[in-house]
């Protein structure tokens, strides 16, 4: 049987699996820490000594990559890691089908074959639109976007960007009051700068501000605070944070009409899933004057599956090897 190496590569952690071809389950799912390895080729390496396949059975690898993979040298962040596709190549053989993802990429590619079970609805349920463009963003470490096209018989179209950097508006006295405090520090507040781990502490830091109180939490202290009700400028920065995530994506839904839906990921909405759902974001989403019947039908999702970075490689490997 053919199988695909796949594997999803941060500044931190280099997750790695091994999947057959047109299956799209990531099987014996390995965490490596990248500082435990002076190259990616050591953390292949280690992973393929545990893995029950050998690389002779392997006939591609697909690779997402936490930044630009448009480049001659693939460098990464926060580790010493670099490569290139040739080197990727050579290292793995020459038979073999490589492709480098931006890990968005890869989240855009497992659209198609998320099983519905992992996808929690916000909103009223609406229809779907499956030839129709998807927005697929979340907030983690920093705030990533893409826009999803679908292909018939070939692999969705992802369209590449940094939609996190756009601007980022304001629509009350509270959100102005956070947006002034950011601008003395950055000039310019970026939507990441408030939708992402470092965003919760400025919110919370900004709010803190504005009652006089000089004070900057982590942002897993923050959301410890607000799941414990014991911290109401924790609460109010979470309500917040929600609030300022509908609003971009009802900027990214006036840009493109994503009838096929927006996929919410990452690591923080799902940790507070529950609040989300009672939050103000659908409610932000849809405050676009004239044009709320138009952002309104966009139905929004959840996905709550463990490693739908790896599914898309995986969907991508299957692609790869049946055109070869």
């Amino acid at each position: 049987m053919s199988h695909a190496l796949i594997a999803d590569l941060g500044g931190t952690n280099a997750r790695f699996a091994i999947v057959p071809i047109h299956q799209y389950q990531p099987q014996e799912v390995h965490v490596f820490a990248c500082k435990d390895f002076d190259t990616f080729f050591d953390a292949a390496n280690a992973y393929l000594d545990v893995c029950s396949i050998e690389l002779d059975a392997i006939d591609a690898i697909v690779l997402a990559i936490a930044g630009p993979v448009n480049q001659e040298v693939i460098c990464f962040t926060n580790n010493t890691w670099k490569f290139t596709k040739n080197e990727i190549q050579a290292h793995f053989g020459e038979d073999k089908a490589v492709a480098l993802l931006n890990d968005y990429d890869a989240l855009g590619h497992c659209l198609e074959i998320l099983p519905q079970e992992d996808l929690v609805t916000i909103g009223e349920p609406e229809h779907i639109d499956s030839t129709a463009p998807s927005w697929v963003l979340g907030p983690g470490t920093g705030l990533g976007v893409a826009c999803v096209v679908p292909q018939e018989g070939s692999a969705n179209l992802v369209l590449p960007g940094e939609g996190g950097h756009a601007d980022l508006s304001s629509n009350t006295d509270q959100e102005d009051y956070i947006l002034t405090f950011l601008r003395k520090r950055h000039h310019r507040v970026s939507a990441e700068r408030v939708l992402s781990g470092m965003g919760i502490e400025n919110i919370y830091e900004a709010l803190c501000a504005r009652e006089g109180i000089d004070k900057r939490l982590t942002a897993p202290a923050i959301g410890e605070a607000y799941l414990s009700g014991n911290d109401p400028v924790a609460k109010e920065t979470m309500a917040q944070f929600f609030t300022f995530f509908g609003r971009v994506v009802g900027n990214l839904v006036l840009a493109v009409e994503s009838r096929g839906g927006v996929y919410i990921t990452g690591g923080i909405i799902p940790r507070y899933l529950d609040g989300f759902k009672e939050s103000g974001f659908r409610e932000a989403m849809q405050e676009k004057g004239r044009m709320a019947g138009f952002v309104s039908p966009i139905p929004t999702f959840v996905v709550m599956s463990e490693y739908p970075g790896l599914m898309g490689c995986a969907n991508y490997a299957s692609y790869l090897v049946s055109k070869a």
